[in-house]
C-alpha cells in the first residue's frame, strides 16, 4: 500500500493492512506456545531418561562391573536418545506431510476457485526437513544429558 501511494496513487482501505497485523500476531502467539512446548517435551524428555536409568541400574553397574568406562555408558545413553529423537521427528514429519496433504486435498475439494488459488498450502524444502530432524534429535539427547552424565557416575558395587 505504502509503495502504491508513494506513486502518486490513492489506495482505498481494503483490511489487507489488517488483515497482515493478524497474522504476524497469530505467527508470533504460535510460536511462543511452539517454544513452550518444545521446552516442556524437553523436561519430559529428560524425566523419562532419569526413569530409564533408574530401572537399569543393575544392568548399567554389570557393564561398568566387566569394564565399560563412564563414557561408554554416557555414549549409551546419548545413543538411544538420538534414536529416539530420530523416530520421533521421522514420525512427526511424516504426520505433518499426512495432515498437509488432506488439508490441501479438502481445500480441493470444498473451497471454490479463485484466482491465484494455490495448489498447496504446505513447502516441506529439504533444510526444513533436516533442520527439524537435527532439531529433534538435539532435543532429546539435550533432555537426557543430565540422566547419561548421573548414569555414567554410578559406581558399580553400590549398584550391584
Amino acid at each position: 500500500a505504502k509503495a502504491i501511494e508513494g506513486m502518486d496513487m490513492k489506495v482505498t482501505d481494503s483490511g489487507a493492512e489488517q488483515a497482515g497485523m493478524l497474522i504476524t500476531v497469530f505467527v508470533l502467539v504460535f510460536s511462543l506456545l511452539s517454544t513452550v512446548i518444545v521446552g516442556i517435551a524437553a523436561v519430559n524428555i529428560m524425566h523419562v531418561f532419569f526413569m530409564l536409568v533408574y530401572e537399569r541400574q543393575r544392568e548399567i553397574g554389570v557393564m561398568r562391573a566387566v569394564g565399560a568406562s563412564r563414557g561408554d555408558i554416557g555414549r549409551i545413553i546419548l545413543g538411544e536418545a538420538a534414536a529416539l529423537g530420530t523416530m520421533a521427528g521421522t514420525t512427526g514429519l511424516l504426520l505433518a506431510v499426512a495432515a498437509s496433504s488432506l488439508f490441501d486435498m479438502i481445500s480441493a475439494s470444498y473451497l471454490p476457485d479463485f484466482p491465484y488459488k494455490p495448489t498447496t498450502y504446505f513447502i516441506f524444502p529439504w533444510r526444513l526437513v533436516l533442520a527439524a530432524l537435527g532439531f529433534a534429535v538435539s532435543f532429546c539427547v539435550l533432555g537426557a544429558a543430565l540422566p547419561a552424565r548421573r548414569a555414567a557416575r554410578m559406581e558399580p558395587a553400590r549398584v550391584l
